[in-house]
Parts: structure tokens; C-alpha cells; sequence
């Protein structure tokens, strides 16, 4: 039997998470309403930090050390656990006054009840550094897959049972409990706590970092919503929460992967740039053809897709949705031109342009929140094209990456995406008295797909037939 390779092993959790929680939401949404979700958005601001900073800080500080001990585990597992203590100790005591500044006394409750999980969430650093370190990712994806299921189960449960935003806060509390206990229980390691000073200054040097780069990345991703439920209210937190996780899935889906590879590539220029522009170019390209279709064609066919899928409570989330998924589209800037700073060794750059976007967020949602949902939406969203400029002043600063080309080579899937969008535009206005809503959608998916194929088939052949060379393989991979 063929052993499954690490990167499978990822690529079937993360695609299983991917399509587990669209479904869950697609059944939960309908039944909750936004209030339930922006509410427990509102609880992960808090919650999230184990998970977002100390957890993956630690984790990474573990695999980092060359010569692991198992001091080097009791340490950060004791250091974590008080780490979890006292987060989890802070948000049970000023649950009453986070709720208050939020004005949802619903709240208090419920950052009780969770005040448990950082302990939970950061237990887990050990044993998954074991694993990765190792490369054996099999039990790192079967406590995902099985906590996951078993977390949704009873989510799903409570929900039809009318339980309310409890059934969010009972599926969330399974998942991370299971996620623990699975992971410590297939992972053949003692579990042991202790403390060593020196394992602890040589974990130290590996963690600051990461935890001033997790920090930003919480903070980019979290505090915005606070900020937003704050003005808002969990009802319309609840509404942005959903765009922001449809753009998400774009990300995740077109733009990560093409980036995690050609960050790898553009190795080769660390000590030779010949080449590097037309190589950024190509990326920029291939990107920008399988985003910029996904993001002008969702924002198209989204009131469709809402009214088939949601009821009318979450109607005033189809502008947000629309204006998210379009602010993907300067992500492939951002990304296509960080991969080849770090090709050119300029991990300084990429630190910047990190914190520049933490600020700039935080900004804009702190600047628009008040004005409404929908000038917030706009604002974040138009936010990733004015900040691209950044990454543009490293890239031809460092790798003499002119601007001109970052805009050109974009320009060809820009214009079949902008074309395939206006025709299913007109396609939708035509058909939309004649078939149902389902059908309706169906039908311009398909339209759209057979479309754009056409158009970017014209304007860049060398494309399509290394698409249609890969498609095959894998077929017969899969």
C-alpha cells in the first residue's frame, strides 16, 4: 500500500474542513440568524488569541529546536498551561465589563463558559510538534476530521433542537476538547509538565518571533470585527462575518496555494535576480486567472445565491458579500509579489508590509465602523488595492519589478473575468422570469465557466493548455 505523503495528508484535511463548515453553515445559518454568529465572533476575538498566537508560537519554537528533549516538552506544555490559566482567568473576570463596552449582556455567559478552552487550545502544542517534526501527519488529520465531525454532530443537534447561539458555543467547546484528547491519545509521548530554565531561554529565542508575527496576524484578523461589533452589533458582525468568510474561501482556494509554491520557486533568486520580473509576471498571471473569475463571478451571481440559500434575515449581507469577494482581487498583488521578497531573502520587507496592513485595517474599521456596515465593508474591502502600492515600492526597490508589468500581467484575465461577468449579468436579467432560483444559478455557473474558459483560451493559450495538461493528472491522482 502507498504510503500518503504530508502534503496529501493537509490537502485532505484542509479540503475537508473547507466544504464540513460550508455545509454546517449552509444548514445552521438559515435556522440561527446573524445575531448567533456575531456573537460568538465577538467571543473568538478573546478565545482565538491561545489558538492564533500561543498555541502556533509554541508549536513552531518546538519544531525549531534541532536537539528536542523532553524537557523541552514539559516546559512550554507548563509554560503554556499557565499561559492558558491566566488568559482564561483574565476573560472570566472581566466577562461583565467586555459585554458591557460590547452593550450584549448575552455575552457574559458565554465568555464564561469558553474561558476554559484557551487551557484546552494550547495543551496541544506538544504532541503536534512531535508529529510535524516527524512528518507524521496522519494523526494530526484524523483528530481534525474526527473532532470537527463529532464538534458539528452536536451543533447541528442543538441547533434543530433551538438551543440557539449555545449550539455554536457547545460545538465549538466538543471540537477543541476532542481535538485534545485525540491528539494526546494517538500520539505515543508522555504527557509530563516541568519547568527548566535553560530549555525555556533556548525555546524563547524561537518563539519571540513567531509570537510578534502571530500577534499582528490575530490582531489584522480580530480586532477589526471587535471594533465593528462594537459600533454594529452582533446582528450585522454576524452579517460581515459571512462575507469575510466567502472571500476567505476564495483565498484559501486560489490565491494560498499558488503562493505557498511560488515561494519555494523564487528560492533561485536569493543570489541571482535574472529573471525574477518575468517569473513574478507568470505568477501574478496564473494567479489572477483562477481568482479574478471566482471573485467578479460570485460577486455577480451572490443576491441569487443568498436568496436561494438564506432567508430574509440575512439579506443585508448580500452588498457585503459583493464588495468582499471583489476586494480578493488585489490579494493576488499582495501575495504573488511577498513570495518573490522572500525568493530575494527580504523577510524585513515582508515584516513592514505586515504591520502596514495590521495598522491600515485597524484603521479603516476604526474610521468607518461608526458610519454603518456597508461604508465599513467598502472601506475594508477597497483597503488591499491602495496598500498594494507597498509590496510595488519592495518589489522594484529590490528585484527591479517595474509596476507597469505587476498591472500588465493582470490584464488579461481581468478583462475575459470583467467580460464573463457582464455577460452573466445580462444573462441573469433575461432568464430570471422564465426559470427558478436554483435553476437560474445553475445555469450562469455554467455559462460563466463555458464563457471565461473561451476568453481566457484567446487571450492566454499558453495557460489553458498547461491547465488542460494538468487536469489529467490530476484525475488520475485523485
Amino acid at each position: 500500500m502507498r504510503k500518503i505523503s504530508p502534503t496529501s495528508w493537509v490537502t485532505a484535511q484542509n479540503l475537508f474542513k473547507q466544504i464540513f463548515a460550508i455545509a454546517l453553515f449552509a444548514i445552521q445559518a438559515p435556522m440561527l440568524g446573524p445575531r448567533a454568529f456575531g456573537l460568538i465572533a465577538l467571543v473568538m476575538v478573546f478565545i482565538g488569541f491561545c489558538e492564533y498566537v500561543l498555541e502556533i508560537a509554541a508549536t513552531d519554537a518546538l519544531i525549531s529546536v534541532k536537539d528536542i528533549e523532553e524537557r523541552h516538552y514539559s516546559t512550554m506544555t507548563t509554560v503554556n498551561v499557565a499561559c492558558g490559566i491566566t488568559l482564561g482567568a483574565l476573560i472570566f473576570a472581566f466577562a461583565p465589563g467586555i459585554a458591557t463596552i460590547s452593550r450584549e449582556p448575552e455575552l457574559v455567559p458565554i465568555l464564561r463558559f469558553m474561558a476554559a478552552l484557551p487551557i484546552l487550545t494550547v495543551l496541544a502544542s506538544a504532541p503536534n510538534a512531535a508529529c510535524r517534526r516527524e512528518l507524521q501527519f496522519e494523526p494530526l488529520v484524523t483528530r481534525v476530521l474526527a473532532s470537527t465531525t463529532a464538534g458539528g454532530i452536536v451543533g447541528l443537534i442543538l441547533t434543530f433542537m433551538h438551543f440557539g447561539v449555545w449550539a455554536l458555543v457547545w460545538q465549538a467547546t466538543i471540537q477543541r476538547v476532542l481535538n485534545v484528547a485525540i491528539l494526546w491519545r494517538l500520539v505515543k509521548m508522555p504527557f509530563r509538565m516541568g519547568f527548566s530554565v535553560p530549555h525555556f531561554k533556548e525555546l524563547r529565542r524561537y518563539a519571540a518571533p513567531m509570537l510578534v508575527s502571530q500577534t499582528m496576524s490575530w490582531a489584522a484578523d480580530q480586532i477589526p470585527r471587535y471594533i465593528l461589533g462594537f459600533f454594529l452589533g452582533a446582528s450585522e458582525l454576524g452579517l460581515f462575518s459571512l462575507a469575510a468568510r466567502l472571500s476567505d474561501i476564495v483565498v484559501q482556494l486560489a490565491v494560498s496555494p499558488r503562493y505557498g509554491v511560488a515561494r519555494i520557486e523564487m528560492r533561485q533568486f536569493a543570489d541571482q535576480r535574472a529573471g525574477i520580473e518575468l517569473a513574478t509576471r507568470r505568477i501574478l498571471t496564473h494567479m489572477s486567472a483562477l481568482t479574478f473569475p471566482l471573485c467578479i463571478g460570485a460577486a455577480v451571481v451572490m443576491p441569487l445565491l443568498f436568496a436561494t440559500w438564506l432567508n430574509a434575515r440575512w439579506a443585508g449581507g448580500v452588498l457585503p458579500a459583493q464588495l468582499m469577494m471583489l476586494g480578493v482581487m488585489p490579494y493576488v498583488t499582495h501575495y504573488a509579489l511577498s513570495a518573490a521578497l522572500l525568493g530575494m531573502n527580504r523577510q524585513s520587507s515582508i515584516a513592514i508590509n505586515a504591520t502596514a496592513q495590521t495598522f491600515t485595517l485597524v484603521l479603516v474599521s476604526a474610521v468607518f465602523a461608526p458610519l454603518g456596515l456597508y461604508p465599513a465593508t467598502a472601506a475594508i474591502a477597497c483597503r488591499p488595492l491602495v496598500t498594494a502600492t507597498i509590496p510595488i515600492i519592495f518589489a522594484r526597490r529590490y528585484g527591479g519589478i517595474a509596476a507597469k508589468g505587476v498591472l500588465l500581467a493582470q490584464m488579461p484575465p481581468l478583462l475575459a473575468a470583467g467580460a464573463t461577468g457582464a455577460l452573466v449579468f445580462g444573462l441573469k436579467v433575461l432568464l430570471s422570469p422564465y426559470l427558478g432560483s436554483v435553476a437560474l444559478l445553475i445555469w450562469l455557473v455554467l455559462a460563466g465557466v463555458v464563457a471565461y474558459g473561451a476568453l481566457i483560451g484567446l487571450l492566454l493559450p499558453e495557460f489553458t493548455a498547461q491547465l488542460a495538461t494538468r487536469l489529467p493528472r490530476l484525475s488520475r491522482a485523485s
